[in-house]
């Protein structure tokens, strides 16, 4: 296996589910507490720092899967320069009946294969991150709510939800760039690759 490939992998991606993870852990612990659920989640210390992280990544790739199901990558709408690049990969790869969407995966895999920058894997691995912020925020807003509700629209509840709904706001607008920077720079590395042979 290409080493170059498997450092970018564990780099970005493995950080990404971390993060993701740990943010979520978080924002679970807040709303338990908020809840009067107290005891569920042990305090974070030295002695379970190990424990934490391994439960974090863990909880990283749930909420990555939960915004899987939620958010839906754009695979079908490309721009007319975009769908010159994938006609000119379409016969690069020598395919004609695959859709747009799936000769772009074709182009994402070889421009993340010979992505000599890393630009193509950290712009999806950023656009990954922000979205699972997204979907901890996201549910959060739900328990911020409910807390709202059940403490008569208090001042304090009422702020934490507002605050949440507009992180959600603010890191689905992050994804949203990051999956296009990602995109961009996909399109543009599979032409430079072939340009170059």
């Amino acid at each position: 296996m290409d080493n170059t490939i498997f450092s970018k992998f564990n780099i970005y991606d493995q950080i990404g589910y971390l993060m993701v993870g740990s943010v979520g852990l978080m924002v679970l612990s807040l709303s338990f507490y908020l809840f009067g659920v107290i005891y569920i989640i042990p305090f974070f210390n030295l002695d379970n720092s190990l424990l934490w992280v391994i439960v974090a990544y863990l909880f990283g790739h749930v909420l990555q899967a939960i915004s899987n199901i939620f958010v839906k990558e754009n695979k079908v709408n490309f721009s007319d320069s975009e769908k010159e690049i994938l006609e000119r990969a379409s016969a690069y790869f020598n395919v004609t009946k695959q859709t747009w969407g799936e000769v772009y995966s074709l182009c994402y895999m070889s421009s993340s294969a010979k992505d000599i920058t890393g630009q193509v894997q950290s712009f999806n691995a950023y656009y990954s991150l922000y979205r699972g912020w997204m979907i901890v925020f996201g549910l959060n807003s739900i328990s911020m709510l409910i807390l709202s509700i059940i403490h008569w629209f208090s001042f304090s509840y009422l702020s934490l939800f507002i605050l949440s709904v507009i992180l959600t706001w603010l890191f689905y607008n992050r994804s949203k760039r990051f999956y296009n920077y990602s995109r961009g720079k996909t399109l543009q590395t599979f032409l430079l690759n072939i340009t170059n042979k």
